[in-house]
């Protein structure tokens, strides 16, 4: 894939996650009262420089596509899980969670494997982690846990993550 297909995938993940979070469970908040300037330029002398969250999606150390692709996943589905029923939220959404999970713990643990032999066995896990993923995804449609949409969100970024995983096997074994 070129660094531009990469990019327009994550930033495709981005606004569906931006979507969800902006859908009907957030409500508008009215605009904020305006302020007295003198009563303003006495708090920004007094007040403390306002804190900053830097950007976590800055990649650390040049992180490998992989690992981001796989966090953005696991991030989209923490966001459309929590609309969902009630009655399902500890079976099958916690399942699909819970898989989200399994396939970063399984990259980080593959990542920090010098041997081969150890490494393509937490490889093979991440992959196994996605079959289930993706298993679970479609049972999550079907008892109408999640809508269409995000089973298709869910299943592009699954494939995605699924090839780069592929190909950093096959990198591996050549090695």
């Amino acid at each position: 894939m070129q660094p531009d297909e990469e990019q327009l995938s994550i930033e495709f993940i981005e606004n569906a996650i931006g979507e969800e979070l902006n859908s009907d469970h957030m409500p508008d908040l009215p605009d904020p009262p305006e302020r007295d300037e003198a009563i303003e330029g006495k708090e920004n002398k007094l007040s403390r420089k306002p804190f900053v969250i830097r950007d976590v999606d800055a990649p650390r150390d040049k992180e490998m596509a992989v690992f981001t692709h796989a966090k953005k996943l696991s991030e989209y589905i923490f966001v459309i899980t929590e609309k969902s029923p009630k009655k399902l939220r500890w079976s099958i959404v916690a399942r699909l969670q819970n898989c989200s999970v399994d396939v970063i713990e399984n990259l980080y643990r593959a990542n920090y494997e010098r041997d081969m032999e150890p490494r393509l066995n937490y490889q093979k896990s991440a992959a196994v982690s996605l079959i289930l993923l993706d298993f679970f995804t479609e049972a999550a449609k079907r008892k109408q846990a999640i809508n269409f949409h995000q089973l298709t969100v869910i299943s592009r970024e699954i494939s995605e993550v699924r090839r780069l995983l592929n190909g950093w096997i096959k990198s591996t074994k050549n090695k």
